[in-house]
């Protein structure tokens, strides 16, 4: 692996193409101006995105970053159109999509109009980067959200009993999709060990739309963290959450409602925890949002800051 690899996560809020719309095409290219501005100054090698809007969106990211970018996109997005995507300045190869609800994991959730869940919200990817050595191995996922949405897409409950089920219902979606991405894990990271050593030096990351005790993400570390500097049977499949080295004033990647949440999240494997050099939240330029959405159409800065980690060869 190449030194000083500097890995980003970021939600970019809704990265949609405008359609004939002059002031919507205008927002557009100012934001797509911003995004990569911030990438290119950071110097980061390869960046998860969440909320892009389309294949379209990632190509034209990528081209406003020039060469060598490369871009992978989930085939898998939400109602709504957004999906996952990764950007890297060095070859990137697609090794996985991953939507299905696995049997070995939580296959039968049900939804709030008595449905059953199949499948993922919005895929995850797994991707390749030969970035030297090994390489490195990266997912990124965005998981279901705490916004609840009631029967019929209703937003509103007809009753507190109602939203009570609304709420429940949205955290068995997040647990499912969390339990998926783990039970993926385990089987990609045991098959790829060696000797009972960790092959491929891996990152899950993504906006996990929750915070880092959260029990749907402590899940995806996997074992119970031992002690990083003492290696022991879990290391093949453990993973550890570099958040929890972010300097503390900077401990949020969002502002809601005035207050400061860590909800992207960078989960890394055992030697890559051991290389790190510094993780950051670029917080500077982002401003606190509530519930609604509605001013936020012609925003050029997303709602969440971005994470970024450097890791030493």
């Amino acid at each position: 692996m190449a030194n000083n690899l500097i890995v980003m996560t970021w939600n970019v809020e809704n990265l949609f193409p405008p359609d004939a719309d002059t002031a919507a095409a205008d927002t557009y290219a100012t934001k797509l101006t911003y995004l990569a501005s911030l990438i290119a100054d950071t110097g980061a090698d390869v960046v998860a995105l969440q909320e892009i809007g389309s294949l379209r969106a990632a190509q034209d990211l990528r081209a406003v970053l020039g060469e060598p970018w490369q871009a992978v996109v989930s085939s898998h997005s939400d109602s709504r159109g957004i999906r996952v995507a990764v950007l890297a300045r060095h070859p990137l190869t697609e090794e996985a999509q991953i939507i299905a609800l696995p049997p070995s994991g939580l296959p039968a959730v049900p939804d709030v109009n008595g449905d059953t869940l199949t499948h993922m919200g919005r895929g995850a990817l797994q991707v390749h980067v030969d970035c030297g050595g090994a390489g490195l191995r990266l997912l990124t996922a965005h998981l279901k959200s705490k916004l609840l949405t009631y029967p019929g897409g209703r937003r509103y409950p007809l009753n507190e009993d109602e939203r009570a089920r609304g709420a429940g219902y949205a955290l068995l979606r997040r647990t499912a999709e969390a339990v998926a991405l783990r039970v993926h894990l385990n089987e990609t990271l045991t098959a790829a060990a060696v000797n009972g050593q960790p092959g491929t030096p891996t990152i899950l990351c993504g906006d996990l739309n929750d915070g880092p005790d959260a029990i749907t993400t402590v899940l995806l570390e996997g074992p119970a963290d031992g002690d990083v500097n003492r290696p022991d049977k879990g290391d093949t499949v453990r993973l550890y959450n570099l958040g929890r080295r972010l300097p503390p004033t900077r401990a949020y990647s969002r502002i809601y409602q005035g207050n400061g949440e860590l909800i992207d999240h960078l989960l890394a494997s055992r030697d890559l925890q051991l290389r790190l050099i510094t993780i950051d939240s670029l917080v500077d330029d982002i401003t606190s949002i509530g519930a609604s959405t509605r001013s936020r159409e012609k925003a050029v800065v997303p709602d969440h800051a971005p994470v970024v980690a450097r890791f030493n060869g």
